[in-house]
């Protein structure tokens, strides 16, 4: 058994295709075919069920695919850990982030593909706590977002950059001719909020709630919906008079909005960095790190 045979294996299980398989691995059908009945011959097994329209896995082949999957993980990451060592910046960097922090570091992303072109950069977009799941089983290498998360014990997070949340509608809004907007202001406004833990992380129309202003009696804001897209929301934030509270970053360079400062969340917060605790971190994302603006002090 040879890892190509499993790089040959995986790929003819994800495609569902012999042919589709061979385009992936860049060899022809005939030779893929070739080695996936030289591993079958050798494990005494069928691994597939080959049909006139698709390729499915047998038993033998469904108890396989995770195990020729890890090995083909390990493979990789000793490669990538010799490389480290040698002072060498290659291999794969997968890091995961919220919708809500694409803008914040598209210019470091950006900046990083430049210096280091034999890095193979993979950027996943989901929720914190999916990400954070996906980082805990090692199928992530670091994860941003706009909080601590929830404090795992598992994790090291570390503040990286400083943000605004300003409250954030069309540029014919009532409010958007206005230097700040307050707590009282929102109290009487349609606001519009991303789900909680998809593209911000935790509700901040809490936090304006929670500020003083409650206490001099100001209601608390209402929400009238949640959408779990950011560009879903800055569309229905300039078709409307809806507003929302978002980062202040969200809204660069997007025509017809506006970003306007909030009274009571004048002070900075800050997004962290997520790390597997204990494990091993590669020397592609420390590089990437180092490329940040402005990072935050710990």
């Amino acid at each position: 058994m040879e890892l190509r045979q499993l790089r040959y294996f995986v790929a003819v299980a994800e495609m569902g295709s012999f042919s589709e398989a061979s385009r992936r691995c860049n060899l022809t059908q005939s030779a893929i075919s070739q080695q996936i009945k030289t591993l079958e011959e050798e494990f005494g097994t069928q691994l597939f069920h080959r049909t006139s329209h698709r390729v499915l896995l047998s038993e033998s082949g469904e108890m396989l695919l995770p195990l020729a999957r890890q090995l083909m993980n390990d493979a990789n990451l000793c490669m990538e850990r010799m490389a480290d060592l040698n002072g060498l910046l290659t291999g794969e960097l997968t890091i995961g982030l919220t919708n809500s922090l694409e803008s914040l570091l598209r210019g470091p992303i950006v900046r990083f593909m430049s210096l280091y072109p034999k890095v193979r950069l993979k950027v996943v977009y989901e929720s914190i706590p999916d990400l954070l799941r996906e980082l805990r089983a090692g199928k992530l290498d670091m994860v941003f977002s706009l909080k601590v998360g929830g404090e795992e014990d598992w994790a090291e997070s570390e503040p990286v950059l400083s943000y605004k949340l300003c409250a954030v509608m069309s540029a014919t809004h009532p409010l958007a001719s206005r230097s700040v907007v307050t707590a009282a202001d929102l109290s009487l406004q349609r606001i519009i909020m991303s789900e909680q833990g998809l593209s911000v992380d935790y509700d901040p129309v809490a936090d304006v709630a929670s500020t003083d202003c409650v206490k001099s009696g100001v209601l608390p804001v209402p929400v009238r919906a949640y959408i779990n897209d950011i560009g879903a929301i800055l569309k229905v934030l300039r078709q409307t008079h809806c507003l929302s509270v978002l980062p202040e970053h969200i809204v660069e360079g997007e025509d017809g909005l506006r970003a306007v400062p909030i009274k009571e969340l004048s002070q900075p917060f800050t997004s962290y960095v997520h790390f597997l605790k204990g494990g091993y971190r590669k020397r592609s994302a420390t590089a990437l790190l180092q490329l940040l603006p402005v990072q935050a002090s710990k």
